[in-house]
């Protein structure tokens, strides 16, 4: 589950909050996820114990953003076992939280929104996943619905009581403009590969021991994500790439990266 130092992956995300009380109800008492510090208008959680962190800025009139901006599709966080996540799956209904669920080709996944409809997703990858063809030139995902029966056979006894200690983020799926406009930027700057296309909405990236850590799509989206400081959601994402003097980038897109800034371990 750990990284390599050498390698390229994100490590954190900043979002713009209305109310901090409110999440801090979600991540903390929900989710489990362990406060590392905090002040006035701002809390920042690790996800596990590899220095992955989420990180919650509060605005008391900050500007809303229009549904077609760049902007977070979903933060994907990746636990170690399906009993971990069929253990998440009984916290969330004893709370009433709606979910989603899905059989990928990749992961079996689950899928929540926090109380400011930022989204989320729990996923366990599949290790056992057949190669592509390098002459493939695009391939279905295709998503299949959960056999939740299946999984709650994996419920430990112990029951979900916080964000286990191997957790850590898997990828961020983005908003963003047209693909054409961008994946030149991102193959430029962000030392990953463009994994095969899934379709012409939707790019997959992944580093050199060939782990998924970005998706862009356009699905919902086309307008440049603006004034990131004062607008609600996806304030900044934090990227290890030990190959870049770059301290923060601002693509096509608008969205805002931070290189290297938090301690990897």
């Amino acid at each position: 589950m750990s990284e390599n130092v050498k390698d390229h992956f994100i490590n954190g995300i900043t979002l713009n909050v209305r109310d901090k009380a409110l999440m801090k109800w979600f991540y903390g008492e929900v989710l489990g996820l362990n406060i590392v510090n905090e002040s006035y208008t701002e809390v920042r959680y690790e996800i596990g114990q590899h220095n992955h962190f989420i990180i919650f800025k509060q605005l008391a009139a900050g500007r809303e953003p229009l549904q077609s901006e760049a902007g977070l599709f979903h933060l994907a966080i990746e636990l170690s076992s399906y009993s971990e996540l069929a253990d998440l799956l009984v916290q969330l209904n004893q709370y009433h939280i709606p979910m989603n669920g899905g059989e990928h080709r990749f992961a079996t996944s689950l899928y929540i929104e926090d109380p400011e409809h930022n989204g989320l997703e729990f996923y366990v990858a599949n290790q056992n996943i057949k190669p592509i063809s390098t002459n493939e030139k695009e391939h279905n995902h295709g998503i299949q619905p959960i056999d939740v029966s299946q999984l709650m056979t994996h419920v430990s006894q112990e029951q979900w009581q916080h964000i286990p200690d191997l957790a850590k983020i898997g990828y961020v799926n983005i908003k963003t403009i047209g693909i054409n406009a961008v994946k030149q930027y991102y193959q430029d700057y962000f030392g990953m590969s463009a994994m095969i296309r899934e379709t012409e909405d939707a790019l997959y990236f992944e580093n050199s021991n060939q782990q998924q850590h970005l998706v862009l799509n356009n699905w919902n989206s086309h307008i440049k994500r603006m004034n990131n400081e004062q607008t609600y959601g996806l304030a900044c994402i934090d990227m290890h790439n030990p190959q870049t003097t770059h301290k923060q980038l601002q693509g096509p897109d608008g969205i805002l990266y931070r290189f290297n800034q938090l301690k990897v371990k």
